[in-house]
C-alpha cells in the first residue's frame, strides 16, 4: 500500500467513525428514554456536552495536528472515542452516560482537523480523495442507526457502544503500526506567500465561518431529531411490520424508524459525489449557492409531511445538505494556506459542531413551545439567512478564482488576483 492510499484508508476509517459516534445517540433515543425513564427532550440533553466538545474540540486539536503532525492525532482519536463508547457501555447513572458521552466527543473531535488536513495536504487528487472520504463519513451515517436499531434489538444499547468502542481501539493498534510521510505534496512557494500577504482571503474565510456556523445548527437540529421524527410521523414500515407479525419484540418499533433514517442518509452519498464531482468542475461558490438553495424547499416540506412523502423530502435534503460538504471543504481549503490547514479545518469545525451543539436545547425548546416538526420550519428559516449570506461571499470575492482546478491557460498570469493557495 503506497503512501496515499494509507492516508485515505485510515482517514476514511476515522471519518466513519466519527460519524457513526454522531448518529449512534440519537437513534438509540427512544431505547434510552426508555431505560432511563425520562421524557426525549431529555434524554437528548444527555448528549449536549458530546455535541460541544465535537466543536469545540477541533480547534484546538487542529493546531496540536498542525504542530505534532495529523497520524499522531488520528491514533489518539481512535483510542480515545473507544475508550469513551467503552466508558458509556457501562455507565448506570445520568451523569456517568453524560460525561462518557463527553468524552466521545472530545476525542471525536479530533478527526475533521487531523484527517483533512492530512488529506488535504498529502494526496495529490485532493477532489476525489475528499470525495472518496465523504463518502466513508456517509456510511457512518447511513450505518449508524439501522446497525445502533439492529444492536439494540438484539443486544440492547449498552451493548452496541461496548461493541464499537472495541472497534476504534482496534483501529488504534493496526494504525500503530503503520508509518505515513506527512510530507506536504502541495509545496508552499512564493506565489503562495504573495498572496497570504493579501487580507483578502482572511475576510473571505471569516464570511465562509458565518455560513459554515449557520449550517451546523441547522445540520444538528436535523440529526438529533429525525430518528424519533421518523418514529413518530413515519410509521409505515412499521404497520407494515405488524402485518408479517414482526412486531411483537422488543425495539421492532425503533428499528423500523432507523431503517428509514439509514435509507435517508444513503442518499447522501449520492450527493457526496455528485458535489465532489461538481467541485472540480465550477467555481465552488457557485456550487456552494445552489446546493443549499436547492435544500431550503425540501427542509420546510418536512415539517408538513408525513409517512411516504416526510421520508423522501428528507432524502431530499439530505442529498443536498450532505452533497455541498467536498464544495465546502474545497473552499476552506482554498482560504487558508497549507501551514495552517488543520487550524483552519478545525475552526470550521468548532463552527460546524461547537454552535451545532445548541441545537440540542433549541430543539427541545421548540417541541415544548410547539412541536417535534417546527424544527424544520426554524431549520429553514436559517437556510435561507446563510443563502442571503453565500451571496455576500459571491459579490464580495467577485474577480477571484475559486476552483479546485483552473481550466485557465493564463493561471498563474497575475498571481496578485489568483486565490489558489495550493499551488500545484
Amino acid at each position: 500500500m503506497n503512501n496515499e492510499n494509507k492516508i485515505i484508508t485510515f482517514s476514511c476509517v476515522a471519518h466513519f467513525l466519527t460519524h457513526f459516534y454522531e448518529l449512534i445517540f440519537p437513534a438509540l433515543a427512544i431505547p434510552l428514554m426508555i431505560s432511563l425513564k425520562m421524557d426525549l427532550a431529555d434524554v437528548l440533553k444527555l448528549s449536549f456536552l458530546m455535541y460541544l466538545l465535537f466543536g469545540l474540540g477541533a480547534l484546538p486539536w487542529g493546531i496540536i495536528s498542525d504542530r505534532y503532525g495529523n497520524r499522531k492525532s488520528l491514533i489518539v482519536f481512535f483510542f480515545g472515542s473507544g475508550m469513551g463508547a467503552l466508558m458509556t457501555s457501562f455507565s448506570h447513572s445520568q451523569i456517568s452516560i453524560i460525561l462518557s458521552l463527553a468524552t466521545i466527543g472530545f476525542f471525536a473531535s479530533i478527526y475533521h482537523p487531523a484527517g483533512m488536513g492530512l488529506i488535504s495536504l498529502g494526496v495529490k487528487n485532493r477532489g476525489m480523495a475528499l470525495g472518496i472520504n465523504g463518502v466513508a463519513g456517509n456510511l457512518g451515517l447511513v450505518s449508524a442507526p439501522f446497525a445502533a436499531g439492529i444492536l439494540n434489538w438484539l443486544v440492547g444499547w449498552k451493548t452496541t457502544y461496548l461493541l464499537i468502542g472495541i472497534f476504534s481501539i482496534l483501529w488504534g493498534i493496526i494504525m500503530l503500526l503503520v508509518d505515513i510521510d506527512e510530507t506536504p505534496i502541495h509545496e508552499e512557494t512564493a506565489g503562495n506567500d504573495s498572496v497570504s500577504g493579501n487580507n483578502n482571503y482572511i475576510k473571505y474565510f471569516v464570511i465562509l465561518c458565518v455560513i459554515m456556523a449557520i449550517s451546523g445548527l441547522a445540520y444538528r437540529a436535523n440529526s438529533i431529531v429525525l430518528p424519533a421524527y421518523l418514529e413518530f410521523k413515519a410509521g409505515f414500515l412499521w404497520s407494515f411490520f405488524k402485518n408479517i407479525h414482526f412486531s411483537n419484540l422488543e425495539g421492532t418499533k425503533t428499528m423500523a424508524a432507523t431503517l428509514l433514517v439509514s435509507t435517508v442518509y444513503m442518499v447522501g452519498i449520492f450527493g457526496q459525489l455528485v458535489g465532489g464531482k461538481l467541485a472540480d468542475k465550477y467555481d465552488l461558490r457557485w456550487m456552494y449557492l445552489m446546493f443549499h438553495g436547492l435544500s431550503l424547499p425540501f427542509v420546510i416540506l418536512m415539517g408538513v409531511f408525513n409517512q411516504q412523502l416526510l421520508v423522501a423530502s428528507a432524502a431530499v435534503y439530505i442529498f443536498f445538505s450532505l452533497g455541498m460538504q467536498p464544495i465546502e471543504n474545497s473552499l476552506v481549503a482554498k482560504f487558508t494556506p497549507n501551514k495552517w490547514r488543520s487550524t483552519g479545518y478545525g475552526i470550521k469545525f468548532i463552527l460546524v459542531f461547537g454552535v451545532g451543539s445548541l441545537a440540542v436545547y433549541l430543539v427541545g425548546w421548540i417541541k415544548d413551545t410547539w412541536n417535534l416538526g417546527t424544527v424544520y420550519f426554524f431549520s429553514g428559516g436559517a437556510i435561507v439567512v446563510l443563502v442571503i449570506t453565500i451571496i455576500y461571499l459571491i459579490w464580495t470575492s467577485r474577480g477571484t478564482a475559486c476552483r479546485n482546478i483552473d481550466h485557465s491557460p493564463h493561471r498563474n498570469s497575475n498571481p496578485a488576483n489568483s486565490f489558489d493557495l495550493d499551488t500545484k
